[in-house]
């Protein structure tokens, strides 16, 4: 696919981030950090296992629960931190050049203490604080399977009725293997109807089954992950038919132990045949890393052109939940962008 491009040229290229998670509790430990409070001792210290001796959704939980450092006090969830933390996300975007992300919030903490509502608006407060950044902003909520249909129907509610505080889509994560899609087809046959978004995360910690199911069942015109459709020749061929995107996260794929390095990511495989991906962070404080630094390992690992780079980038804006005029508009946005620095002729 051509030489790479440098660092510096992939930090230029305008974005669109469809998979990043909010990861509240981390953000909220930093904020204190950072103001220096103590965010309260750990709790349960014997659960902080090496992630390493784990591997999939067992070593994610062990991430999260080690990144957090125990549990974070209930007096660090105001509307003004939630305010802060997102508008401190918004602003790590724009200082990569990205044009949109969509921010995903599913901590039951957060939603149980500030209410669903309290929660969002926060979240559409800090964003609008620092709109003068230039970065658009949807946000989708994350529907976790453990936590039942029940939940997830009652989040599918809470969602609908709070469209004017940015929600466009609602997201199926959790551990894929135990908590199969069929549980959650009415919840999000209920968002569907409603006109949000669905992604479904899928062919992660399970294989393509997921994936199959997540489309027929769930309606999902998105897959967070679903890099083990790269082993179904069929279902390549689906995902390209249907145009369903893809939210590839290198990193997280690596760190969960999935895949064994960047270089033997299935992203070459997707591009190949012709499946719409995209490129995310997923948990950019959880991983320490940026859509710029993935785009740049992935290109750097797979040798991609900054062509490729771009189409990647225009993937993610057709994918956006946005209204088909704000999909075409962004989308004209980054290649306009990317002419004007002289990445595509």
């Amino acid at each position: 696919m051509g030489e790479h491009p440098a660092t510096d040229t992939i930090a230029s290229i305008p974005k669109v981030e469809l998979h990043l998670h909010l990861e509240t509790s981390l953000r909220l430990r930093r904020l204190s950090q950072r103001r220096g409070r103590d965010a309260g001792p750990i709790e349960d210290a014997h659960l902080v296992a090496d992630p390493a001796l784990f591997s999939g959704y067992d070593r994610l939980r062990r991430l999260r629960y080690a990144g957090r450092a125990g549990r974070i006090p209930d007096v660090l969830y105001t509307p003004a931190n939630i305010a802060t933390i997102t508008a401190e996300l918004v602003a790590e975007a724009a200082a990569q050049s990205s044009r949109h992300v969509e921010i995903r919030v599913g901590g039951r903490r957060g939603f149980d203490l500030l209410g669903v509502r309290g929660m969002l608006e926060a979240m559409t407060e800090g964003a609008g604080s620092v709109r003068h950044l230039g970065v658009g902003h949807g946000v989708i909520i994350t529907v976790v399977r453990e936590r039942g249909p029940e939940e997830a129907e009652h989040l599918v509610t809470e969602a609908v009725a709070c469209r004017d505080c940015g929600v466009v889509g609602i997201d199926l994560a959790g551990d894929e293997e135990n908590y199969p899609p069929g549980l959650f087809t009415r919840a999000l046959a209920k968002a569907r109807s409603e006109g949000l978004g669905i992604t479904v995360h899928a062919g992660e910690f399970a294989g393509p089954a997921g994936v199959w199911t997540a489309i027929y069942q769930l309606g999902a015109s998105r897959i967070g992950h679903g890099i083990r459709a790269a082993d179904d020749a069929a279902l390549l061929d689906l995902l390209r038919e249907r145009r369903v995107t893809l939210e590839l996260c290198p990193t997280s794929n690596v760190r969960l132990g999935l895949i064994p390095s960047i270089a033997q990511h299935p992203i070459h495989r997707l591009i190949d045949a012709g499946v719409a991906v995209t490129i995310s962070s997923d948990d950019p404080v959880l991983l320490s890393t940026s859509l710029t630094r993935e785009l740049t390992i992935v290109a750097s690992a797979h040798r991609l052109a900054r062509e490729t780079l771009v189409d990647l980038q225009a993937n993610a804006a057709r994918a956006a939940f946005l209204p088909q005029e704000s999909r075409e508009n962004l989308e004209r946005l980054v290649r306009s962008g990317a002419k004007t620095l002289g990445l595509i002729s």
